[in-house]
């Protein structure tokens, strides 16, 4: 099955493919911009700076979208919640940057993975499969935007900005808008883990306690799984749908070019 000239020329290049100068642009602004923050923050407010470098990669490789709630529970060698150096909107403010952040980076180096050839082949096949349902049901780019907001936001180890972006770029969405959809979700469930540990403290400090208890580990685990099995299945189905609409629309071409 071939695909309309339209469409091949939507999927034959890289979404992600961008000027070496702009790269250096976007990546050399943001690693700059952090290394002009973090000076003034040592000069000028040194003791909340120190504890983000201790905070932050601890966030980044386990806290996630709990990170607020050090705000109220502390962090063993990291955070002294009696301190009062940070408040429950600060730390959520500051997974709405870090998640910023990390789209921005992944979407500006990209092109390396398409680079690899497994890897690139992937996306490359990945791209085409979803700008085919696209092209069928218009209406469902908006909804994996809304989706990918949604991925971003939800408070579970793995949907963070790191997987919200390769679903994103699987998806083909213009960077832009994965950008900013990613931005929006980090933004959204920052917010919210600071709402919820503002006003229902009792019941985070308990979700906290029992965050590694093996039971609400195997419920996440269910919760991830089913929904990673119901969209796969609905993506093929909605892959099929639209090949046999686009195989339909060939034929229809097809057959009033003859009858011309």
């Amino acid at each position: 099955m071939s695909q309309p000239p339209h469409l091949a020329q939507r999927t034959k290049d890289n979404p992600f493919d961008v000027t070496k100068r702009e790269r250096l642009l976007v990546i050399g602004s943001v690693f700059g911009a952090l290394i002009f923050l973090l000076v003034l923050g040592l000069v000028f407010d040194s003791e909340r700076t120190l504890v983000l470098l201790r905070v932050i990669p601890a966030s980044f490789f386990a806290l996630g979208k709990f990170l607020p709630i050090v705000a109220v529970t502390g962090l063993p060698g990291f955070y002294d919640a009696s301190s009062g150096l940070f408040s429950t909107y600060d730390f959520g403010l500051v997974i709405w940057i870090m998640d910023s952040m990390t789209v921005l980076l992944i979407v500006y180096s990209l092109e390396v993975f398409y680079k690899i050839p497994l890897i690139g082949r992937f996306l490359d096949r990945a791209n085409k499969d979803a700008a085919c349902v696209l092209h069928a049901f218009p209406k469902f780019r908006r909804i994996s935007r809304m989706g990918i907001v949604l991925f971003v936001l939800f408070p579970v180890a793995g949907t963070g900005a790191i997987g919200g972006s390769l679903i994103g770029a699987i998806l083909g969405l213009n960077r832009f808008w994965l950008m900013l959809c990613v931005s929006f979700g980090g933004f959204v469930g920052g917010i919210g883990m600071s709402y919820a540990t503002t006003n229902f403290t009792a019941q985070v400090r308990w979700l906290q306690q029992h965050k590694g208890d093996p039971l609400y580990l195997i419920l996440t685990a269910i919760v991830i799984v089913g929904i990673l099995a119901w969209s796969t299945v609905a993506f093929r189905r909605a892959l099929a749908k639209a090949r046999r609409q686009m195989d339909e629309e060939q034929a229809e071409s097809h057959r009033l070019k003859d009858s011309a």
